[in-house]
């Protein structure tokens, strides 16, 4: 992996990268594109009209700001200018308040009750963190969400947003990708003293820490059964799934089994095994 701090032709330094977007004209150029694309698709903009739009009389100072937005964010051709992939991504997180934006809603109570104690579960945003709890302050849930996530909606509906986004995040990470940056991760079981999904980035600061029964939710099959228990990740919280409120029953899968876990689970009477490697992927499925 290059080092951060080394700047070449093929990968500037990430503080270049920033440099280029820390004049108001600029971020107000990525605005006019994104507005452009919205309405246009991937059509290119012509060099007045855009000046127009970003609402800058010089010509020579608005086509300055302009080039220090081009190849990384902005590209160039014969009809005209258009964002490239990694400038429609910045300019989406910048809109969004990715960088900027810091939300505080809450508390608010949920429909919905602590499996360790049977009381109320809490949700509220703070820097755009989305923390559920209870009034006994177990932890039952935390994921990040943008902060336009939060214009317009309930604490509830946050609550939803932050479960997909983190079980997207358990789906990418098992395939070997950080949901943040997009590098390469590397995940982990733990083992059966100490069962637990992990999975930490090297390259940004991702993490993914959860109980054993993350990975096992975004398996199809296990998710099929739960379904056929009443319980989805659709109309049910996290925290609400039996086995991951209480500990599952973890072991080892044999002497010979290179770290893999037997992961028991139960809904009412019935139980299912799951068998994990060590990566977290779940390898078998066996309904008892």
């Amino acid at each position: 992996m290059a080092d951060p701090d080394t700047d070449t032709d093929d990968e500037p330094a990430p503080a270049d990268a920033f440099a280029a977007l820390s004049d108001p004209i600029r971020v107000e150029i990525l605005d006019a594109l994104t507005d452009h694309h919205r309405d246009e698709g991937l059509a290119p903009i012509g060099f007045a009209v855009l000046r127009r739009r970003v609402g800058v009389r010089d010509s020579g100072r608005f086509r300055y700001h302009l080039n220090q937005l081009r190849d990384r964010f902005v590209e160039r051709s014969d009809d005209g200018y258009r964002l490239t992939a990694t400038g429609a991504r910045v300019a989406g997180a910048i809109l969004a308040g990715t960088y900027t934006g810091s939300v505080s809603l809450g508390p608010a109570e949920l429909d919905s009750t602590c499996p360790f104690c049977g009381t109320t579960a809490v949700a509220t945003v703070h820097d755009g963190q989305c923390v559920v709890s209870c009034g006994d302050e177990h932890p039952l849930f935390s994921w990040h969400v943008p902060a336009n996530a939060t214009r317009d909606a309930t604490l509830a509906e946050v609550v939803d947003l932050a479960e997909l986004l983190a079980f997207q995040a358990i789906e990418q990470a098992l395939a070997g990708v950080c949901a943040q940056c997009y590098d390469s991760v590397e995940t982990t079981v733990g083992d059966p003293d100490e069962p637990g999904f992990r999975s930490v980035c090297d390259t940004c600061p991702g993490r993914l820490v959860g109980p054993i029964s993350f990975p096992l939710l975004v398996d199809p099959d296990v998710a099929g059964w739960c379904r056929d228990h009443g319980y989805t990740l659709r109309e049910d919280h996290v925290w609400e799934f039996p086995f991951v409120g209480e500990d599952a029953t973890v072991e080892p899968a044999g002497d010979d089994a290179d770290g893999e876990l037997v992961v028991t689970v139960a809904i009412d009477d019935d139980s299912l095994t799951a068998t994990l490697d060590g990566d977290g992927l779940v390898v078998a499925v066996d309904e008892n």
